[in-house]
């Protein structure tokens, strides 16, 4: 703030960008806690962040030697955001980065090759690119480039989808559950409210990490004992909490409120980094792996042991589906996998 004002001085709101561009220069200089004082106080002339990921993925579409495939995969940015000639639901920011960053070594490879349009690849060249892959990094790379040329198809930048009838034999794994021994006193090894709140929501409601991310504060309703889980392109999942859950929540807030009471981020969980951040940023998905780590069990496979274990009980794929959100696809193979003898239908007459 002295060397702020000492240069800017303090009759006019601070530009958001002299802040940053001066916080950038040292690493004892918290910027981010200056940023959120200054807005607090109505002094601060805010700049609208632009998103890294789409940053980067722009970069990436720039950097592409051929003309026509970074034309190409700028157009496949903007509809992949939502902003295509026709309208269709925006993907998220990470999520456009990772299609970009699966499709990129691939265009490169075609335009060292001397192709130099998408117009010329054909279902061959596609199948070329897969062959030598295997696993999810194969799965990866066909689903990005099945949907790259099915947006330039609906964009007309290309008259025919080559990817369209290229297809991907991969194996899928049954989901079975974990040993209750491993699962008991879970909570018990964890001391933070925050901690045990965020494993609670995954192994008693299944939530997946990215969502324990982007919850938000307006998402939980503790009079009603509801959490809304936001789904975007789809009708919104309500949980109905239990009251150790509740409890859970309470602590949290209480935390949450005694060691930054002045935090404007709406997310609901922060950490000592994003709680004084005035863009209000997500906590990191790496915060939310290094605490699993710490339990013992991925996030993933113990989301898994709570739908498995409900499967066993009800044996019902709808009642899976209210549970959890899940489609009737994944919840009928969650039934089979808990009852192997309803092979001929999970319901039977």
């Amino acid at each position: 703030m002295r060397i702020v004002t000492g240069h800017l001085g303090a009759e006019a709101p601070i530009q958001e960008s002299d802040i940053r561009a001066l916080a950038s220069m040292r690493t004892d200089l918290q910027g981010a806690r200056v940023i959120n004082y200054l807005c607090q106080r109505g002094l601060l002339a805010p700049q609208p962040p632009p998103d890294p990921h789409i940053a980067r993925a722009r970069h990436h579409a720039t950097a592409l030697p051929s003309p026509a495939f970074s034309t190409a995969v700028h157009t496949f940015i903007d509809v992949l955001l939502g902003q295509g000639t026709t309208s269709s639901r925006a993907r998220s920011p990470k999520t456009v980065e990772n299609y970009v960053a699966a499709i990129l070594v691939t265009l490169e490879a075609w335009t060292a090759d001397g192709l130099t349009d998408p117009r010329e690849i054909i279902k061959k060249h596609i199948e070329d690119a897969l062959d030598p892959l295997r696993g999810d990094q194969a799965r990866r790379l066909h689903t990005a480039l099945r949907s790259f040329f099915r947006a330039l198809k609906r964009e007309r930048l290309v008259f025919r989808d080559p990817a369209r009838s290229v297809s991907l034999t991969s194996s899928r794994s049954v989901p079975t559950a974990l040993p209750s021994d491993r699962i008991a006193g879970l909570l018990d090894r964890l001391a933070d409210p925050r901690d045990r709140l965020m494993v609670a929501l995954v192994a008693i409601y299944a939530l997946l990490p990215g969502q324990l991310t982007h919850l938000r504060r307006t998402d939980f309703d503790r009079s009603k004992g509801q959490l809304r889980l936001r789904r975007p392109g789809r009708m919104d999942h309500v949980i109905y909490l239990d009251a150790f859950t509740l409890r859970l929540v309470t602590a949290w807030e209480l935390q949450r409120h005694r060691r930054w009471p002045d935090s404007s981020n709406p997310h609901f969980f922060v950490s000592r980094n994003t709680a004084v951040d005035d863009s209000g940023p997500p906590i990191s998905a790496g915060m939310i792996q290094l605490l699993f780590q710490r339990v013992g069990l991925p996030a993933s496979r113990l989301r898994v042991d709570r739908i498995v274990d409900e499967a066993r009980h009800s044996a019902d794929p709808v009642r899976l589906m209210e549970l959890f959100g899940l489609s009737n696809l994944s919840a009928t193979r969650y039934v089979l996998s808990a009852h192997p003898d309803k092979k001929n239908g999970p319901i039977t007459p």
